[in-house]
């Protein structure tokens, strides 16, 4: 029977088949796999798709992760590794089949491409002024509720003090000094470009007694995933561009976006705890009373228990937690890209009852038509925030008061139970020792965050939208729009039987119901340029509109609070007040142009021109205020005979000019229509006419790379000259005007900046690169005006503190009480045995640190790594208001050691000219101490080194079709000092604002923490 043709070729098929499959067998047992991973010899980062060949026919590049794998023919002894950017490198086998290949990048390093003002792209060799960029995994390292805290000690110049507000609290961020003594001296945040709403936040608080809330931070909200890069543009010319809401500095961020011919989808979750970092010392020997005597008293300078008692305060701090999950999608070709993520971030503070949701999404869409001729781009991002009883700082509402002061021989636990039924007024009543001390407002803790409570719920929308166009190879145009609105709504409950400083007998009620609203858009056109074979030119002009527009209400109960108890309705009062804030709407409109001449690919010049119409100037002579910038940089070393070891050498400077226009609807007050239908009469008016701030700087600094780029300098010095200050003085009662309102001063910045990266250990499995920052700001109140001979911030008040701006200080100088002293220095008594204090604040030091620097440090042995930071701030002063009121209640460590020993030893002088050496430990803290203390006893040195971060992780190998890279990491933040005298954490801040840096009332403490986290990539 003959074979059907069917079947004969089947067989013939699987012949040719086995066949096949022992040919390729055999060749295959005589090939060689290797395996290996390609990284950046200096960042330590994988690069993706370099180059791997060891022959024409077997080549391959390197995934994600930058690994690859090849087969090679017997007898190959070399693999060429390349990729654009970085020296080709040949790499002998040998007996190796595991590799580990670091490329060194070219010594036109400094040609890579970085995001400079308006996001546009530049050579990094071409910046005439100094920038520091920082990668997304800088922020992502060791994850806090404020990303912004993450640069802490990163970049060189700047310095961050974050609020004492616990989870979700604010950060201000100031770049080379304060400058502006009435306006804001925080940073303006740009994201792709496009300026985000730094007034999102609200107004800046700034009560020493507090009560006010924390506003929030813009920043703040951002998923930090979703992150590219950091671009930190420091001085005036790198930020002109961006006209007078960059007067101090811009941060840019570079969002990410889907990859050409990649599709990747990545997740991340991290887990950390809180506990406190620093807390008082109390004193546990001494119990309730006053005289020595046991009594009813708030205070703690009662008799000697019989057993000696314990530290209770942390029983009431609960661990914090703070829990962070986020995954992103993306996918591109050379057409589109689309990027897609998603967040959620819960936390639990210090406090009971403090408690942060947050939720984040973010989608972004790139497209290319007309054969790439025209781009399209469009964002959305929308967070949602819920956070319940932040804490506040200062006097009211604080349960770190209560907390504190508590009297010590007393059980803290016997308050747990906050409340208890009065049968008398048939309502719940607090469990306190005491409600009667109004020095203080001391409350119970628990009774504060369940019955003093607060809720802010955010939500926040940004859209972005661009279109660029390539007209030809010379010309493009692009056109960006933005909307950026965040509506806050908060509640402040405060029951029937809060303190009655705070709140009346039947309770009260606070509610705000606020939208900010920022809308950018923006026209121009960039310019490309060949002028001649060694002369390029590029530029741009262009046009831009901002709009701010606030709107809402606000209410609170009045002076008669709630009528019925504990019913927390607008309608449940007889006197509301009530605030529409509907009216309060600015706008700039800006035209700016900028000019940038490249000759031979080594000496470049930078001009650029701003100009800003500002509503906020309306009325004024001067509506609109111009500013330029020139900066012109050389990159000298292939134009010098310099030592070969030099690889790159530049030098830059720069000038330029920006303002900062006035407080909006300051250059023509009127009379406004208030609650009930009463008028709300203007007490304000000007001398002169009023003028936008203009601050003037100069930059010079100098890059060097060396030795195979393996170490780096940049320095930096700058001037800047902030003039025309806004100031409001009291005005003559003649007048009928309460104060007026001018423009004076000068205050100067002057400092370095230095950044040093050294490539210590560079080899085939270990590898370490350091890197240290340093950088140094005087600031000089230069003059104010004839009429002004001292300006304070604060003003002055019953804790005998003030932030005060004289001729030849500083911002940020402390003015408060000192005692008073006889010609050899010695302390004046009366003839009661009390120490005299005076009655004039002299200036007790400075709350802004001389200098700062940090060291960080990566180091890598295969797939484990490590890296660590330590920064330190010096050469400032702090002051401690906590101290002073524990001292004047007898609760104090120091209180307790005192009265051990029997006496307080001084340097004292009676009124009869005897020497005095010795007072009761009572009569010297209840004097010196307290709400009203003697300023310069509680001054402290603020200098710190820490501990600020440190990760330890490991990156496994993975033989998978779908994960292609996971990583685990133990992390920690703020973690010790190495070196601090302040009794609190000197960095943590009462407020954003300008008037309360370094100084400590009952503020919360700063926390260490500590983590897990797990990167998977698919």
């Amino acid at each position: 029977m003959r074979e059907q043709p069917l079947a004969r070729c089947a067989r013939l098929f699987g012949t040719v088949v086995a066949l096949t499959i022992m040919l390729i067998g055999q060749v295959f047992a005589q090939q060689r796999t290797l395996t290996g991973v390609v990284k950046d010899g200096s960042s330590l980062q994988p690069i993706v798709g370099a180059s791997v060949r060891a022959s024409q026919t077997a080549s391959t590049s390197t995934n994600d992760q930058g690994a690859f794998t090849l087969q090679v023919a017997p007898g190959t002894s070399n693999l060429q590794i390349s990729f654009v950017g970085y020296e080709s490198q040949q790499v002998p086998l040998g007996d190796r089949d595991t590799l580990s290949i670091f490329l060194v990048a070219e010594d036109t390093k400094l040609d890579e491409v970085v995001v400079t003002a308006l996001g546009i792209n530049r050579e990094q060799k071409s910046l005439t002024y100094s920038t520091q960029q920082l990668k997304g995994e800088e922020l992502t390292r060791a994850k806090g509720t404020n990303l912004i805290n993450n640069i802490n000690g990163k970049v060189a110049g700047v310095n961050i003090s974050s609020s004492s507000s616990g989870i979700g609290g604010s950060a201000k961020v100031v770049l080379r000094g304060n400058k502006s003594a009435s306006g804001s001296n925080q940073v303006l945040y740009v994201i792709d470009g496009v300026p985000i709403n730094n007034n999102s936040s609200g107004a800046q608080p700034g009560s020493i007694f507090g009560g006010e809330r924390d506003p929030g931070d813009p920043i703040a909200l951002i998923n930090p995933d979703d992150i590219e890069s950091m671009s930190v543009l420091k001085g005036a010319s790198a930020a002109a561009l961006y006209g007078s809401q960059a007067a101090n500095g811009v941060i840019l961020i570079t969002t990410k976006s889907g990859k050409d011919g990649r599709t990747s989808i990545d997740f991340s979750s991290s887990a950390q705890i809180e506990t406190p970092a620093v807390l008082p010392k109390f004193q546990n020997n001494y119990g309730r009373g006053m005289d020595g005597e046991n009594s009813a008293s708030v205070n703690s300078w009662g008799a000697q228990m019989a057993n000696p008692g314990s530290d209770q305060v942390n029983s009431f701090f609960q661990t914090g937690t703070n829990f962070t999950n986020s995954i992103s999608l993306s996918r591109g070709n050379e057409h589109q890209q689309t990027y897609l993520s998603y967040a959620n971030t819960s936390a639990k503070g210090l406090l009971p009852e403090n408690k942060l949701n947050r939720h984040n999404i973010n989608l972004k869409q790139t497209a290319k038509f007309f054969e790439d001729r025209l781009t399209l781009e469009g964002a959305a991002n929308y967070i949602q925030q819920d956070l319940q009883n932040s804490p506040l700082t200062g006097f009211y509402f604080n349960p770190i008061v209560g907390l504190y002061l508590f009297p010590r021989s007393l059980n803290l636990n016997d308050y747990n139970t906050f409340e208890t039924f009065d049968a008398a007024s048939n309502k719940y009543v607090q469990n306190w020792h005491s409600l009667g001390d109004s020095e203080t407002t001391q409350q119970n803790p628990w009774w504060i965050q369940n019955r003093n409570t607060s809720t802010s719920d955010k939500s926040r929308l940004i859209l972005n939208g661009s279109a660029k166009f390539k007209v030809n190879n010379w010309l493009s145009l692009q056109a960006r729009g933005s909307m950026d609105r965040t509506t806050d709504v908060f509640e402040r409950k405060m029951y029937a039987g809060t303190q009655a400083v705070i709140a009346q007998q039947n309770g009260a009620y606070n509610y705000s119901n606020i939208t900010f609203t920022q809308k950018y858009a923006d026209f121009f056109a960039n310019f490309n340029s060949q002028i001649t074979d060694k002369l390029k030119f590029t530029g741009l002009v262009g046009s831009s509109i901002t709009d701010w527009n606030t709107e809402g209400m606000s209410f609170n109960t009045g002076a008669s609070g709630l009528r019925i108890a504990n019913v927390f309705a607008m309608q449940n009062t007889t006197t509301p007040i009530t605030t529409n804030e509907s009216n309060n709407r600015r706008q700039l409109q800006s035209v700016f142009g900028s000019a940038n001449f490249d000759y031979d690919g080594w000496l470049f010049l930078d001009l650029s021109a701003r100009n800003d119409w500002s509503s906020s100037l309306a009325f004024t002579e001067t509506p609109s205020f111009f500013y330029p910038s020139v900066g012109l940089s050389a990159n000298i070393h292939d134009k010098l005979n310099l030592p070969d070891f030099i690889n790159f050498m530049k030098i830059r400077g720069s000038w330029a000019e920006v303002g900062n226009d006035l407080p909006a609807y300051k250059t023509n007050l009127l009379n406004s229509l208030g609650n009930f239908g009463n008028v709300n009469i203007n007490t304000v008016t000007s001398l002169a006419t009023l003028k936008p701030e203009i601050t003037r700087s100069i930059e010079a600094g100098t890059e060097i790379k060396m030795f195979n780029n393996r170490i780096g300098v940049d320095f930096t010095y700058y001037k800047t000259n902030t003039r025309n200050q806004y100031f409001e003085i009291a005005a003559s009662e003649a007048s009928l005007f309460g104060t007026y309102a001018i423009n004076a001063g000068n205050i100067q910045n002057e400092g370095l900046e230095l950044l040093l990266n050294y490539e210590a250990v560079r080899g085939e499995d270990f590898n370490w690169s350091t890197a240290l920052n340093y950088s140094m700001n005087k600031n000089t109140i230069i003059s104010l005006d004839d009429r002004i001979q001292q300006f304070s911030i604060t003003g002055e008040n019953r804790s005998n503190y003030a932030s005060r701006f004289e001729v030849g200080g500083s911002f940020g100088d402390i003015y408060g009480i000192d005692f008073l002293r006889d010609e050899q220095g010695r302390i004046r008594f009366s003839e009661n045995g009390v120490p005299l204090k005076g009655s004039d604040y002299v200036k007790m030091g400075n709350s802004n640190p001389r200098w700062q620097m940090g060291w960080s440090n990566t180091l890598n042995y295969k797939n484990l790594g490590l890296y660590f930071l330590i920064d330190g701030k010096f050469d400032y002063d702090v002051l401690s208001i906590t101290e002073s009121v524990m001292d004047g209640y007898g609760v104090s460590a120091r209180t307790g050691a005192a009265r051990d020993a029997g006496m307080v030893t001084v340097n004292g002088v009676s009124p009869s000219g005897e020497a005095v050496t010795a007072v009761t430990p009572q009569t010297w803290y209840t004097t010196v101490g307290g709400i009203g203390p003697v300023t310069s006893n509680y001054m402290y040195n603020g200098s710190a080194i820490r501990m600020r971060e440190i990760a330890l992780s490991y990156n496994f190998k993975l033989d998978s079709k779908f994960v292609k890279g996971l990583r685990v990491a133990a992390t920690g933040r703020n973690l010790f000092f190495l070196y601090k005298e302040a009794p609190f954490d000197p960095e943590t801040s009462m407020s954003t604002g300008n008037g309360l840096s370094g100084v400590d009332i009952f503020m919360m403490p700063s926390s260490r923490s500590y983590g897990l986290s797990l990167n998977v990539n698919f």
